[in-house]
């Protein structure tokens, strides 16, 4: 259920920058892999969230940034593999290496590319 907090924070800049003028078709987002987001979760729940605003019939178009973490202990720095099928990333924050938890570097924002 966090993807509703995510379009909400999408949904409430589109808002702001509708009140600037223009009424968007397409709404572009890049999200980081590492919030465990899916394109059809935040799709849908943007559409549902956006019904009876300004914003409503828009279309949200999702881009994905890669991750990257460090582990604290060995040393690793990189990507863990990312299965968006099953929503989730594998393995759970943990170093592929040592199986300590990592840090994550990035791959954690949302950010608003363009509105067309």
């Amino acid at each position: 259920m966090h993807e509703y907090v995510y379009a909400d924070r999408i949904l409430q800049t589109v808002l702001e920058e509708i009140g600037r003028g223009g009424r968007p078709d397409t709404v572009t987002v890049e999200v980081g892999e590492m919030l465990g987001l899916t394109r059809e979760s935040l799709t849908t729940a943007y559409a549902v969230l956006s019904k009876g605003t300004k914003a409503e019939g828009s279309r949200l178009s999702v881009r994905f940034s890669r991750g990257s973490v460090r582990c604290p202990k060995c040393g690793f720095e990189g990507r863990l593999e990312v299965r968006r099928r099953e929503h989730r990333i594998d393995p759970a924050f943990a170093c592929p290496k040592c199986g300590s938890s990592l840090s994550i570097l990035t791959g954690l924002g949302v950010r608003l590319v363009k509105m067309s």
